[in-house]
């Protein structure tokens, strides 16, 4: 399904009130965009098109010093997950090498923004 999931996604938040959708052409440009308030949330993996491990990297240190919440949009490997809680990984924890994820200014938008990206 691919680009219809991706299409599906942004139309679901379209309907949820987003008014604008957008990407820079570089994750960690998005993550940091995110940090430093220019962007509410960025997510990426609906049709396994996530980031390399390069974007996630740089971006995670940025983005939880600035106080936002990133974990996975979905489980996409056993690495995604905490072995211990069943938990998605998140925060220093996020498994770098995954193809899913989200960045928001606070884990409620996360929350919020995971559901109705995923259609939950």
């Amino acid at each position: 399904r691919g680009v219809d999931d991706m299409v599906d996604a942004a139309r679901r938040l379209l309907k949820h009130g987003v008014r604008t959708t957008r990407t820079l052409g570089s994750g960690v440009l998005d993550i940091c965009y995110v940090a430093c308030g220019r962007m509410d949330v960025v997510y990426t993996g609906m049709a396994e098109e996530g980031w390399k491990p390069w974007d996630y990297c740089a971006g995670l240190v940025v983005a939880m010093e600035a106080g936002c919440a990133m974990t996975h949009l979905m489980k996409r490997d056993e690495g995604d997950v905490d072995a211990s809680s069943g938990e998605l990984r998140s925060g220093y924890g996020f498994n770098l090498y995954s193809t899913s994820m989200i960045c928001g200014v606070n884990s409620k938008l996360v929350e919020e923004c995971t559901n109705v990206v995923l259609g939950k």
